[in-house]
C-alpha cells in the first residue's frame, strides 16, 4: 500500500539534471516505509502519525528555508507489514525509483538494521526515530542517525528507581524476546543491574512472535524474584500481562520495555493494566522546550488536538525525526548529503523532544527518559523526582487485590 500525503510535483530543468537536485526542486521529498498493518501495526501507526504531523506543521510555516528558499515537503510513505525483506525492498524503491532525498527508518531495530545497508549503499540520509539497537551504529555507517538513546539503555531508569525505594527489590528475572532490539534491552538491563547490585535470578529469552509465555513466567513464579523486566513489544507485552496474571505471578514490581507507555494498553487490559511500569524516551510533562513545536506540553496538545489521542514517545520521536532533520537543512543552507550530515553532528540543543546530540556512530548521547505507571487507567509519572506526578505504588498489588 503506497501513501502520498503531498501531491506537488518537481521541476526539471534539462535532461541531465537529476530530479532530486536541490537547485529546481520544489519540494523536497522524504520517505518512509513503516509497519501500518502486521505485527508492529500499532508502534508504526504511531511513528507515522508523528512524521505526518511535522510534514503538515512544516508546510504550514511555508517549508524548509534551505538557503533562503522555502520547500514543502513531499512525504513518500509505503506499508511495510512489518517484513523485513518487504521494508528493504521498498527503500530501495523509495530511494532509486521515487527519487527520495531523505528517509525516515522502518519502525524496530531488526528491521532497520537491514533498512540501513540500503540508505549506507545509496549515501542517503536516514533518521531513526525508534531505530535504536545499538548494533546499528556500531557498523561504521555514516547515513544514519537515531532519535532515541541506545536501546542498552532502556531499562536503566527503572532499575535507577528500584534501587532508590526505602525496601528496594533484591532479586530481578529478565524476560527477552529473541530478536534484535529486546535482547539488547535485557542484556542492557543486566549488565546495569549487577552493576547497582541487584542479584540477577533469571534471564531468558522467549521465541518470537510469541503466542504462550507460561513456560517462561512458571519459572519466573518459582524465583519468587521481587522486579521482573519483560523486554518486548507491545503485543508480547499484553500476552505477558494476562499470563502473568492467569499464573498468579506477583513480584513487587512488573515492568515492560513497550506497553504501559502506549494508551491503548491500559484501554485493552482494563484494571489488569493498573500498577505496570514502562519506561519512556519521552512524555509531555518533560518540560524540554524549542523551537517551532514550543515545549513538550504544547506539542502534545498538538497531537491532542489533531489525532484525539494522549501523546507518548513513538508519537512525538516520529515528530522529532523531521523537525530535527529540518534544523539540520536550514543549518547547512543546502540539501547536498554531507553538508545536511555536518549539520546533524554539529547539533547540539533542545527541542520539545529534549536534549539532542549525535556522535560520530549517529547514537544520539544526549535525551530524556521517564519511568511510568499505570494508576487509575492513567499514565502516570513516577520517576525521576522532577516529573513526578505521583509516588510508585509499591509493591504492586497482586492480580486479585486489585
Amino acid at each position: 500500500m503506497r501513501r502520498r500525503i503531498v501531491m506537488m510535483g518537481l521541476v526539471v530543468m534539462g535532461g541531465l539534471v537529476p530530479p532530486w537536485t536541490s537547485a529546481f526542486a520544489q519540494t523536497i521529498k522524504v520517505g518512509v516505509a513503516v509497519s501500518l498493518t502486521g505485527r508492529f501495526a500499532m508502534e508504526g501507526k504511531l511513528v507515522y502519525d508523528g512524521n505526518k504531523l511535522w510534514m503538515e506543521e512544516v508546510n504550514k510555516r511555508g517549508g524548509i528555508n534551505v538557503g533562503g528558499t522555502r520547500m514543502k515537503v513531499d512525504l513518500v510513505s509505503y506499508d511495510d507489514k512489518g517484513e523485513t525483506q518487504t521494508a528493504v525492498d521498498l527503500t530501495e524503491k523509495l530511494i532509486t525509483q521515487d527519487k527520495v532525498r531523505f528517509l525516515f527508518s522502518p519502525f524496530s531495530s531488526v528491521i532497520t538494521q537491514q533498512t540501513s545497508v540500503v540508505n549506507e549503499k545509496y549515501k542517503v540520509l536516514t533518521i531513526a526515530p525508534v531505530g535504536a539497537s545499538d548494533t546499528i551504529y556500531e557498523r561504521g555507517f555514516k547515513y544514519i542517525f537515531s532519535i532515541l538513546p541506545p536501546s542498552s539503555a532502556y531499562f536503566h531508569r527503572v532499575l535507577d528507581m528500584g534501587a532508590e525505594l526505602r525496601d528496594r527489590p533484591k532479586t530481578l528475572a529478565i524476560l527477552a524476546g529473541n530478536q534484535q532490539f529486546t535482547l539488547i534491552v535485557g542484556k542492557g538491563a543486566e549488565d546495569y543491574a549487577r552493576r547497582l547490585g541487584y542479584d540477577v535470578v533469571y534471564n531468558e529469552k522467549f521465541p518470537t512472535p510469541a503466542t504462550d509465555l507460561s513456560v517462561f513466567l512458571a519459572q519466573i513464579k518459582a524465583k519468587n524474584a521481587d522486579m521482573v523486566l519483560v523486554a518486548s513489544y507491545f503485543q508480547e507485552a499484553l500476552l505477558a500481562s494476562k499470563q502473568a496474571k492467569e499464573l498468579k505471578v506477583c513480584p513487587k514490581l512488573l515492568a515492560f520495555s513497550v506497553g504501559p507507555e502506549i494508551p491503548d494498553f491500559a484501554q485493552q487490559l482494563g484494571k489488569d493494566a493498573e500498577y505496570l511500569v514502562g519506561s519512556a524516551w519521552w512524555l509531555p510533562n518533560m518540560g524540554w522546550k524549542g523551537p517551532d513545536f514550543g515545549s513538550s506540553q504544547d506539542y502534545a496538545r498538538l497531537v491532542k488536538e489533531k489525532y484525539g489521542s494522549v501523546a507518548g514517545y513513538h508519537v512525538a520521536s516520529g515528530t522529532a525525526a523531521g523537525h530535527l532533520l529540518q534544523l539540520a537543512i536550514e543549518k547547512a543552507g543546502s540539501l547536498e548529503t554531507d553538508k545536511v550530515r555536518a549539520a546533524l553532528l554539529s547539533i547540539d540543543q533542545e527541542t520539545f523532544w529534549g536534549p539532542t546530540k549525535w556522535n560520530e556512530q549517529g547514537k544520539n548521547v544526549k535525551g530524556g527518559q521517564g519511568v511510568i505507571q499505570i494508576q487509575d487507567a492513567n499514565i502516570t509519572t513516577v520517576y525521576p523526582g522532577r516529573i513526578r506526578e505521583k509516588a510508585l505504588v509499591y509493591p504492586m498489588p497482586c492480580w486479585d487485590k486489585r
